[in-house]
């Protein structure tokens, strides 16, 4: 319990980069032991959400711009074999629920719900990760998705980045439908690169 809330926390951005978590605080706000909370910061610390140091105890892990760079040089690599690897066995109604994630997307967007719009957003790749038969790369995917969440979901205050992303989901949907595996590959490697350029170009910005 103590674990999950930590990390959800993290990952919604309410935990700053380099904050401290003090055990005895976390302890007392969670009505749990010292004991307990050590080991939720533990197992946090196994998925690069947290850094401990001996006789400094834990903080919310920061990242350079070059750890995120290479993340996401990871990530394309990785997407774009995962979905040459799903396509092959998405069904017509997991496209279809794709294509309702994309149509919300849409709605969001016009709406101004950035929060609901990000939510669409891993909602339509979740698809993709369901179908994957390689469910060690989704874990790895998914570890490196978690890590940068609360920045990929500021990527789209970036001018012009909201409207581009949901064309490059347009692409990669009318890819999968299609079921041509190298335009949706290519798509998808493309999606990925576009997210890093964005983060390479504002890295300041994403990471204050």
């Amino acid at each position: 319990m103590v674990y999950a809330a930590l990390k959800e926390k993290i990952l919604n951005g309410g935990f700053s980069p380099s904050e401290s978590l003090p055990e005895t605080e976390l302890a007392a706000a969670h009505g749990v032991s010292r004991n307990t909370v050590k080991k939720a910061l533990l197992m946090l610390e196994s998925e690069g959400l947290v850094t401990i140091e001996q006789n400094k105890g834990a903080k919310v892990r920061a990242y350079s711009k070059r750890e995120v760079l290479e993340y996401l040089e990871v990530r394309e690599t990785l997407e774009g074999l995962l979905i040459r690897l799903s396509l092959p066995l998405i069904t017509d109604a997991q496209i279809h629920a794709m294509s309702d994630q994309l149509e919300q997307m849409r709605r969001h967007k016009a709406e101004g719900d950035l929060q609901a719009y990000s939510k669409s957003n891993r909602a339509f790749h979740q698809v993709l990760y369901n179908v994957c038969p390689n469910k060690t790369m989704v874990d790895i995917i998914t570890n490196l998705k978690d890590q940068m969440r609360k920045y990929n979901s500021k990527t789209i205050l970036i001018p012009g980045r909201c409207e581009q992303g949901l064309h490059e989901h347009e692409q990669i949907l009318a890819a999968i439908t299609a079921r041509d595996v190298r335009k949706a590959e290519k798509a998808m490697t493309q999606h990925i690169r576009n997210v890093r350029q964005v983060f390479d170009q504002y890295f300041d910005l994403l990471f204050c």
